[in-house]
């Protein structure tokens, strides 16, 4: 029988202004898991950053990642699902490299495992931007960073590039080439760190709406409710029966939206999925969809 599943964004939607899960988000979402909420992440992060931001939550149901370029199955630790560059959009990146003089975080599938390879010519904030020593753990990870650019992986399957820069007219450039390409950018400013811009690269085919109907059409979740608070969640948004925005959403995603819930730092979703949740189950507490077993066909290796 098909599944609900709730999918939340990360940053400036379940995170708060410290790039965290509150306390409160952290022992609703914890609760409401072990009782089985069908949730899960949809995210722009990588699993460099996801795995450890997440590692308190039981989470069993598929992440969406960087932007839709990846899914990742948490209980298989593997990646049923991927979205690199074609090989017409990884010439443009990498002649956009060379041309800008730009580098950056370059993040691969080799052997099954995610990869992130940094420049040498990489800013120093590039060179420190993960704690290395803490990711050996994860089987999905490469153990151990690459050190080339972009036009060293012709061969390499490459699914997302990241740029930061203190100057955005550096990053406005490399932008400005890779659009005409038609790539999928992300171009803004840290909203943790104001100093900082970021150029987020990816295929034009993946978005977060196309992972949603991925996961609608090989996993049988029906219906996806998603949340979320900016731009690249407008494909999510798209691509699910219901979509709520967090209070301090853009002004686009609102219009978008089936509702407008709490914001992140009210613990909005948290909030929300509790009430919810009460209203879904039944009389004891037993979430309805578990009296006929939950089966997720579709992401085993």
């Amino acid at each position: 029988m098909p599944v609900k599943l709730f999918l939340s964004d990360l940053d400036g939607t379940l995170l708060n202004q410290q790039a965290q899960l509150s306390p409160t988000s952290l022992e609703t979402l914890r609760t409401l898991l072990e009782r089985g909420l069908p949730f899960s992440v949809a995210s722009a992060r990588t699993p460099f950053s996801v795995l450890p931001l997440l590692e308190g939550l039981p989470l069993r149901l598929p992440w969406i990642l960087m932007n839709g370029a990846l899914i990742y199955a948490p209980v298989e630790a593997h990646c049923p699902y991927t979205c690199p560059l074609t090989p017409c959009e990884w010439a443009a990146l990498a002649r956009a490299e060379r041309e800008s003089g730009v580098a950056g975080l370059l993040f691969t599938l080799e052997e099954g495992r995610v990869r992130c390879h940094c420049a040498p010519s990489a800013p120093p904030p590039l060179q420190h931007y993960f704690d290395r020593a803490a990711l050996r753990h994860y089987p999905v990870l490469w153990n151990g960073f690459g050190r080339r650019a972009a036009w060293e992986l012709e061969n390499t399957p490459l699914l997302y590039g990241m740029y930061l820069d203190h100057r955005p007219e550096a990053l406005a450039r490399m932008a400005e080439g890779l659009g005409k390409a038609g790539l999928t950018l992300d171009f803004y400013q840290d909203i943790y760190t104001s100093s900082r811009w970021y150029l987020e690269v990816y295929s034009a085919g993946a978005s977060k709406g196309a992972a949603v109907n991925w996961l609608r059409r090989n996993c049988g979740f029906s219906p996806i409710v998603g949340f979320g608070d900016g731009y690249n969640d407008q494909s999510l948004f798209a691509a699910c029966e219901e979509g709520y925005a967090v209070s301090n959403a853009c002004p686009e995603l609102k219009r978008q939206a089936t509702g407008i819930i709490g914001s992140n730092v009210q613990d909005g979703v948290a909030v929300y999925l509790k009430e919810r949740w009460k209203r879904e189950t039944d009389s004891a507490g037993e979430p309805l969809f578990f009296k006929h077993g939950l089966q997720v066909p579709g992401l085993s290796p």
